[in-house]
């Protein structure tokens, strides 16, 4: 019921609320039923999300950390779940702007995801679009550019036209472009990520 809460106030971007009863739950889990269990896990994680969301990385880490462990144990190092988790152990770590360390991780986020859900399932995508990311700010732009390109081909397998997550690859591949000299190659694709994000815009203001 606790974990219930928590999801239900995460669900909601409720966040402190969220955190509060992700914490309960997870010391009940792990007094009542023990470290290993399947309600630590979902605990660990939703916590780990709450604290993430509010920008509390450093908190987050650890819980995070420690979902790898969980599930590495219950699932196997190279299942999906423990993909999902090391994902986002990365992401709290590309906060921190701790790359090295992140592009780590998701690279063998990626490996899991490629070999168990293939190369056309968005979360592959998303763990090369991560990849891209890191190699952007560490300035290796041919390689951010190489990461993007196969993150922006998986989504546009994976994912719905239009869908806004396109617009998030397509930026950093304009930059990563632009950083290399090659303007006209990124006008086009920021082109294609202003159509995007105006085209949700208005469906959205028609919903309203």
């Amino acid at each position: 019921m606790l974990h219930d809460q928590a999801a239900a106030h995460l669900q909601r971007s409720s966040l402190p609320q969220a955190e509060l009863f992700a914490r309960e739950a997870l010391k009940e889990a792990e007094s009542s039923l023990g470290p290993d269990h399947r309600a630590t896990e979902q605990s660990l994680s939703t916590l780990a999300l709450a604290l993430r969301l509010q920008g509390k990385q450093e908190e987050a880490l650890p819980f995070a950390q420690r979902l790898v462990a969980v599930r590495t144990r219950h699932y196997g190092a190279d299942d999906p779940a423990t993909g999902i988790a090391l994902h986002n152990n990365a992401e709290i770590l590309i906060a921190q702007g701790r790359l090295e360390e992140a592009a780590k991780l998701e690279g063998r986020a990626l490996a899991i995801f490629q070999k168990k859900l293939g190369t056309n399932h968005f979360n592959t995508a998303a763990a090369l679009h991560n990849l891209g990311a890191i190699s952007l700010k560490q300035e290796n732009y041919r390689e951010a550019e190489k990461y993007l390109r196969r993150a922006l081909a998986a989504k546009e397998k994976s994912l719905k036209p239009g869908h806004l997550s396109l617009a998030h690859t397509l930026d950093n591949l304009s930059a990563a472009l632009a950083a290399q000299g090659r303007q006209l190659e990124a006008d086009k694709f920021r082109r294609q990520a202003e159509a995007i994000r105006r085209k949700a815009g208005s469906v959205q203001n028609q919903k309203s």
